[in-house]
């Protein structure tokens, strides 16, 4: 897919191809770099003369058209006007009315194919007018320049786009010759749709939608989001849903996405409503995802003081702002749950997030399921109350799988508390809250038991409910089983240094279940279907039980029969290997997970339970432990701590 930055002193590509769509006036650039600023600035900034390569020249020399100077190509505000043109750097008419001069390159010698027409009636074939130039660093062109992002208002199966393809050099942003990709076709002539289902290449929105969406659905549906971004009334929005989605395609340039999003929160330029909560939720994630984890904790940050500033965890806000529209309404809702739930999971791998959320009295009623909510037929909400109070109903109520996440965060939040209490009340709340996570399970209808359905999809938010209750069990017995390795220097298993958490029950009860868990993490693991489809945070979930079973091998397995907590690291480590092509953080974490196997198989020779010699030399767990030697000690070190905080 052709992706890439438009400098505003060249006519965007897709603006050419669909005129209809731009109401603007090309002679009136300030309104025009009003509409394409990521940030809605009305600035108007000079535009670079134009390069040699596109300056206008007359057709020859000599002869009766020399006589006439006329010009090959018309600059763009005189062309618009059907005005004649002088073809200067910047013409004499457009230097009179004080606006800028641009040009399209001229067409005349191209030989190839000038149009397709797409099922929109815009040209979907490559040629010079899809060319521009962009000098200069990132930093500077970002600082100077207005930057064309793509539009949803153009049709997402176009083969055009308002970016350019970037070159990959680091310091600079140079086009490319080649123009953007040719749609396939069928053998009976129809266009042949790409992965996402829709015709022509993939896009970055496209890529929202087919890859994350299905796991933090809190956004409108996709037509009437789609609706809502080409009428360009949340800009912010538009930035974050593509800065997701091109985190997915290598050939997208993602920072040029977080630079437009950074300059635009900077310049505050962004008004207070649910929309930029709904961007500043979706920024954040991916800023995790990305590896950035100290910003997403600032943008996160954001968004929850924003959140209760404009009173998004009353139920009334979805009323008042839902315009009678119930789609939209829930919308509202689900983005409050959302902001829950993701701050109970970015609290939990992020250091610079609290729970804050957590402590906030609500009253919006619980999402309902996503088939529900896609179709428009929304059900009459229901309440925690009444989810709460389903266990004593005299029938078996079942809730949305959204609801279920929901109260796996709460519990989680419940583990988080745990840390804080004096040593006193702690062994009765551990208890208490061990109990919590059993209730859970035992209380979910078979068919939220079950994460795939009869049509072989995955329920995306039980995944994560099931994702979150695991990690959680861990976090709540781990520090009190028998997985421990505090002979490590430097390394131990309390949540402070030289703190040291005594077993509720027997140790072996919590290395029973933390074992058991893990296992249930290895199982989501293994449903069928692509990885990349599940939530950013499965990432540090995955690492979680790879510390469980590290340890496990490490210390209690008998000599000779490892062979299957062998084959679970080796899972461990092949999702991590996976998710380190889409997101940096996971291949922070596998060279971790290395690291861990490495300090844990130090620690189990110091305790003389294995021989080196007993691994074999073509062994995959010697190869992991190896290449964890070269992880400086500091990178991993809280990975042998579950990160219990508040």
């Amino acid at each position: 897919m052709a992706s890439h930055a438009s400098s505003a002193s060249s006519l965007p590509v897709s603006a050419a191809a669909d005129p209809a769509f731009w109401t603007q006036d090309f002679s009136d650039t300030s309104s025009l770099a009003l509409h394409l600023s990521p940030g809605g600035s009305s600035t108007t900034h000079t535009s670079s003369p134009t390069p040699p390569a596109q300056t206008p020249k007359s057709d020859s020399a000599h002869g009766p058209a020399a006589a006439r100077a006329s010009v090959a190509v018309a600059c763009v505000p005189c062309r618009s006007r059907h005005l004649k043109c002088d073809g200067g750097v910047r013409c004499s008419r457009c230097k009179a009315d004080g606006v800028e001069c641009t040009y399209i390159k001229s067409r005349r010698g191209w030989k190839g194919k000038r149009k397709n027409k797409g099922e929109n009636g815009a040209p979907t074939g490559s040629g010079p007018e899809n060319e521009t130039v962009l000098h200069g660093p990132l930093s500077n062109s970002l600082a100077t320049t207005t930057i064309a992002l793509p539009s949803p208002g153009y049709d997402f199966g176009s083969e055009l786009s308002l970016v350019d393809q970037l070159s990959s050099a680091p310091n600079s942003l140079s086009l490319l010759a080649s123009a953007p990709p040719v749609g396939q076709f069928n053998l009976n002539g129809t266009q042949r749709t790409n992965q996402f289902g829709t015709t022509g290449p993939p896009n970055a929105i496209g890529a929202f939608f087919h890859f994350f969406y299905g796991s933090h659905p809190f956004c409108l549906p996709r037509p009437r989001l789609v609706e809502f971004l080409k009428e360009r009334r949340a800009p912010l929005l538009e930035l974050a849903v593509q800065y997701i989605g091109s985190s997915f395609l290598p050939s997208v340039p993602t920072d040029i996405y977080k630079e437009a999003l950074n300059r635009t929160i900077a310049s505050q330029n962004y008004p207070k409503d649910g929309y930029t909560v709904q961007a500043l939720l979706l920024f954040s994630i991916g800023l995790h995802a990305n590896n950035d984890v100290p910003r997403a904790a600032q943008i996160f940050g954001m968004a929850q003081a924003m959140t209760v500033e404009i009173g998004l965890h009353r139920s009334d806000y979805a009323i008042i702002n839902g315009n009678n529209d119930r789609v939209l309404e829930e919308s509202w809702r689900r983005t409050w749950w959302s902001m829950y739930t993701v701050n109970g999971m970015m609290a939990a791998v992020n250091p610079g997030v609290q729970f804050r959320l957590k402590d906030i009295a609500t009253d919006v009623p619980l999402p309902c399921e996503n088939d529900e909510y896609f179709s428009g037929q929304i059900p009459y909400a229901r309440t925690i109350q009444e989810y709460d109070d389903s266990a004593f109903a005299p029938e078996e109520m079942v809730f949305s799988s959204f609801a279920y996440l929901i109260d796996a965060i709460r519990i989680l939040g419940k583990v988080f508390e745990v840390s804080r209490l004096d040593s006193t009340f702690e062994y009765h709340i551990v208890d208490v809250v061990d109990q919590y996570l059993i209730n859970w399970k035992l209380h979910l209808p078979v068919s939220k038991t079950e994460i795939i359905n009869d049509h072989g999809q995955i329920d995306e938010l039980l995944f994560q409910a099931h994702m979150v209750h695991s990690g959680s069990t861990i976090m709540l017995h781990r520090p009190r089983s028998s997985l421990g390795f505090g002979r490590v220097e430097n390394v131990n298993i309390c949540v402070q240094p030289g703190q040291v958490l005594l077993p509720t029950q027997t140790r072996e009860v919590h290395t029973s279940k933390c074992l058991f868990s893990a296992e249930n993490i290895s199982t989501l693991i293994k449903l069928p279907g692509p990885l990349i489809h599940h939530t950013p945070f499965f990432t540090c979930v995955v690492v979680m039980a790879s510390v469980v079973h590290l340890s496990y091998w490490s210390f209690l397995v008998p000599d000779g029969q490892d062979d299957v907590i062998k084959q679970s690291i080796r899972l461990d480590v092949g999702t991590l290997q996976q998710y380190s092509h889409t997101w940096p953080i996971a291949a922070v974490v596998l060279g971790q997970v290395r690291g861990v196997a490495h300090t844990l198989f130090n620690s189990k020779k110091a305790m003389s339970i294995h021989l080196w010699s007993s691994i074999a030399q073509d062994d995959i767990i010697r190869g992991v432990i190896e290449d964890g030697g070269s992880e400086p000690l500091e990178n991993y070190s809280q990975l042998l701590t579950p990160m219990l905080k508040s």
